[in-house]
């Protein structure tokens, strides 16, 4: 479907006209191009967010109004169970293992920047037709930071040879923004500092140790607690600012939060009964509506295309078990957590409002990918992608406008873990290529098994056991070579996008 075709379809559902959409409110016949706004959490477990668990013990009113304007998709995965690999896939629409630079590994904050020089991103795509971008938050993609001896940064934690002064290479500015303030990777990675632009908005003379005790650089001023409202301060104010002007705008807005360390402002300590992390939510979640309650006093919210998701799953490290002791499942019952092979380590929260365009209440129970993002706003401003960009991304386009056809957009997704093993989806069926959770210091074998006594691979019946309970890969042999057979074609050809 083209964006022509797309904006007569809504437009005639507007108009009471069938086609296929879930009945509700429509909006206008508008059709100038959205506005566009990609909040990314990070660390945000599935289980997390009310409106998708409501077992959850942690109260998110602004999220789930944001779910019930719009469509919630309960099978959603992010590109990767780790973050730095998920954000590569979300603003290329290309699976991070096949990047070269980092292998679809994490990387720290000194590292180099990983997105090929001339691939083509979401935000350059969208500045090309016309749009103005910005990016407030954890960039965590790399940099080629200036240095006193023109070498490479000396150390990942407290380098050297860094030159605070000049101005930064490679990074946001470079791929597509005009506008960057926010952080060069989380806020347990050195250096602790803002980034406004291309520069570094104060030296960092400071060595500061992160949560886990390993000093790094920082500036004196830089308070981790004030990430998160500096990042909704500075969005809102680009969104008010761009209040009545002709030009449609891009914001990504990747959080820091709920990512360690937990650091909630005093006044969201004690906000909920299961400790820091559920009262960071509760900010984050306060967060999003600040951004929330921008669009709609500028008038904006109904033809603002507003996407919410999470990087990856919940952190297991950050007491997965004492939150699960007070009742509390961050990963909704799915198995695993970040980093992890299993639902828990990649499958997230994905909310998408476009008030204009899109019924509200709904829900989508197809497996979808953040990586979908770019062929979708390709596909709104009329792009067309070139061979050689966005290779693993396909519009959801049809599933915003109308419930599911009979062919799903995706015949296959392939999942990534932190280690870098890969497992493919095919319809009910998912096969894991790894042992246990494809995850570096966790094994996740059942107790009293070593690795010799298991199968080299799991299948799982996601229909059946969405939990992955049981691994049926002895059962169905016929199933785990033509899935096999799948994953090597997906991986060696370079894209699942014909």
């Amino acid at each position: 479907m083209n964006r022509r075709r797309f904006l007569q379809t809504m437009g005639l559902a507007a108009l009471g006209v069938a086609t296929g959409c879930a009945t509700g409110k429509t909006g206008t016949t508008d059709n100038r191009l959205p506005n566009i706004l990609f909040i990314l959490a990070d660390d945000l477990g599935w289980g997390d967010v009310h409106a998708l668990n409501p077992a959850s013990r942690i109260p998110t009113p602004n999220l789930d109004r944001l779910a019930r304007g719009g469509i919630s998709f309960t099978d959603a995965h992010a590109g990767s169970a780790a973050c730095t690999p998920t954000r590569y896939g979300l603003l290329t629409g290309r699976h991070a293992f096949r990047n070269k630079a980092s292998g679809g590994s994490v990387i720290m904050g000194f590292a180099r920047p990983i997105i090929e020089p001339g691939r083509l991103t979401v935000q350059s795509m969208l500045k090309a037709h016309g749009y103005t971008t910005a990016c407030f938050g954890k960039w965590n993609l790399g940099l080629n930071i200036a240095t006193t001896n023109g070498k490479h940064p000396d150390n990942v934690w407290r380098p050297s040879n860094i030159d605070w002064t000049k101005p930064i290479a490679s990074g946001p500015l470079a791929h597509g923004f005009d506008v960057f303030y926010g952080m060069a990777g989380s806020l347990d990675m050195a250096p602790y500092v803002w980034i406004n632009g291309d520069r570094f908005e104060h030296p960092a003379t400071e060595l500061r140790k992160n949560w886990r005790g390993i000093p790094g650089w920082a500036d004196p001023s830089f308070r981790e607690e004030q990430a998160l409202p500096e990042v909704t301060r500075r969005t809102v104010a680009y969104i008010e600012s761009r209040k009545d002007k002709p030009e449609p705008f891009f914001v990504y807005m990747p959080l820091p939060a709920p990512h360690a360390p937990l650091v909630p402002l005093p006044e969201y300590k004690g906000r909920t009964s299961i400790g820091p992390h559920g009262d960071y939510c509760v900010e984050l979640d306060d967060m999003v509506g600040k951004v929330m309650e921008a669009l709609e006093k500028t008038g904006q919210a109904e033809n603002t295309l507003v996407f919410f998701s999470s990087d990856n799953g919940f952190w297991r490290v950050l007491d997965a078990k004492g939150l699960e002791a007070k009742g509390h499942f961050p990963s909704g019952g799915f198995r695993g957590y970040k980093a992890e092979i299993h639902e828990g380590g990649h499958r997230v929260p994905f909310l998408v409002r476009w008030p204009q365009r899109i019924a509200p209440g709904r829900v989508c129970d197809e497996p979808v990918t953040l990586l979908d993002f770019m062929a979708t706003c390709a596909e709104i401003v009329g792009a067309e992608l070139p061979h050689d960009a966005a290779e693993d991304s396909f519009s959801l386009l049809p599933l915003l406008s109308g419930p599911p056809s009979e062919k799903p957009i995706h015949e296959i997704l392939i999942h990534h873990s932190n280690d870098g093993s890969l497992a493919i989806r095919k319809g009910r069926w998912k096969l894991a290529r790894c042992k246990g959770d494809g995850n570096h210091g966790f094994n996740g074998f059942p107790p009293g098994t070593k690795a010799k006594d298991l199968p080299p691979m799991q299948l799982f019946d996601m229909l059946l056991d969405p939990h992955e309970t049981t691994n049926c890969y002895a059962k169905h042999p016929d199933i785990v070579q033509d899935l096999l057979k799948r994953l090597d074609v997906a991986v060696q050809s370079g894209r699942t996008r014909p």
